[in-house]
């Protein structure tokens, strides 16, 4: 039996590839003309003779020589097609799929095939996502603690679904923290000189996720985001915590409809304020100072039809991208430009863990796990921009 190993990017988080907050298109395509195309109904067999296997959350060294944790997992697979591995969390499942696995894999296929379809190559060149040995070791990007399901899908070599699968549960216990990951709880203000915030950074998984609230709240804010709060990365290599953007949840407003609330990046230049709408990238960086600390911009490489070019965010704040409409809107006109002085409330200090708001999942909000090639290091490369008005 052949034997192999893939390796999974480390990154801030993996996400799916779909990218549905497509300032452009309608989420309903527009008019439809004639009746739609009626779509067979998948049948599921789970194959009790492949198996999935969480083997244990382990160190790797990346390119730069820093330690990363990834998770390890063994794949035995008795098909003759491709095969991919995505990973959910249960309440997750049911919140966005109502744990109907079809749905789930159907949606998950379909971004793969739209993915390849962007990039003009088969879904099956993406070779550090899509399997064919019959065993396979995989290194996946480190997981939130927690319980999760993992699932192992099965494609025919037309990136169709087959309805072959096999799935195993799995836990990952939360770590004790360390110090270089207290470092950055308690109360900060965060401020340019002219404008700034008072975070409070708490954790909501030891040696990996912060909350941070605070953020386009208090006297600088013209509207409060009082309800709402940031997930943060600590970089364990380095000691630093990644600002992303990120999904936040989906809502019914009374004039605008459905809504999703979505925080993200700004560049700034000669022709205006830009907003990248990719999820997932890294935008700022905090950094210890003397004095404190810096929440420093991180560059962004932007990939256009005239070329790739590179810039650095500008600013980074809370957006609402309409359903109906695919309009962007800002909540606030004016927030802080990067880089930000941090400095220490005297005696703060968060401790422990706090429990996040409950937010809603969508199918197109949930972080899966993939292994998903490209980056070993802290970097951002954005395809989806619009130009503010």
């Amino acid at each position: 039996m052949l034997r192999t190993i893939a390796l999974a990017a480390i990154a801030a988080a993996a996400l799916t590839g779909c990218y549905k907050h497509d300032p452009v298109v309608r989420p309903d395509g527009g008019e439809h003309q004639g009746r739609p195309e009626e779509k067979e109904e998948l049948v599921l067999t789970e194959r009790s003779d492949w198996t999935v296997k969480y083997v244990a959350r382990e160190d790797f060294v990346n390119d730069f020589g820093e330690v990363e944790k990834v998770e390890h997992f063994k794949m035995g697979y008795g098909g003759r097609g491709y095969y991919i591995v995505r990973m959910i969390r249960p309440q997750d499942f049911q919140d966005a799929y109502g744990n109907d696995a079809a749905k789930f894999f159907s949606y998950e296929a379909e971004c793969l095939l739209e993915d390849a379809k962007a990039d003009e190559v088969h879904f099956y060149d993406y070779d550090n996502e899509v399997f064919t040995s019959k065993i396979t070791d995989i290194l996946f990007n480190r997981l939130r603690s927690g319980t999760w399901i993992a699932f192992m899908i099965e494609l025919d070599p037309d990136g169709k679904l087959t309805g072959d699968y096999a799935e195993a549960d799995f836990s990952i216990q939360e770590e004790e923290a360390t110090e270089a990951f207290n470092q950055w709880l308690g109360s900060w203000i965060v401020s340019n000189g002219l404008m700034g915030y008072e975070l409070t950074v708490s954790s909501l998984d030891n040696n990996y996720i912060y909350r941070v609230d605070g953020w386009e709240r208090g006297q600088a804010a013209a509207f409060q985001m009082d309800q709402e709060y940031l997930e943060t990365e600590f970089y364990a290599p380095t000691g630093f915590m990644y600002f992303t953007s990120q999904f936040l949840g989906t809502y019914d407003d009374d004039n605008l409809g459905t809504v999703d609330e979505l925080f993200m990046g700004n560049i700034f230049d000669s022709g205006g304020l830009t907003v990248i709408t990719d999820e997932g990238l890294d935008l700022a960086v905090a950094v210890p100072t003397e004095t404190g600390a810096e929440l420093q911009a991180l560059p962004v490489t932007l990939m256009t039809d005239n070329g790739n070019y590179e810039t650095v965010f500008d600013s980074m704040q809370y957006y609402m991208w309409t359903h109906d409409g695919g309009e962007w809107i800002r909540y606030n006109e004016k927030v802080p430009k990067l880089p930000l002085a941090m400095t220490r409330n005297a005696e703060t200090r968060a401790s422990g863990t706090v429990l996040a708001k409950e937010r809603e999942a969508t199918r197109a909000s949930i972080h899966h796990a993939q292994p998903k090639a490209g980056r070993s290091s802290r970097s951002s490369v954005a395809k989806k921009a619009v130009r503010m008005k």
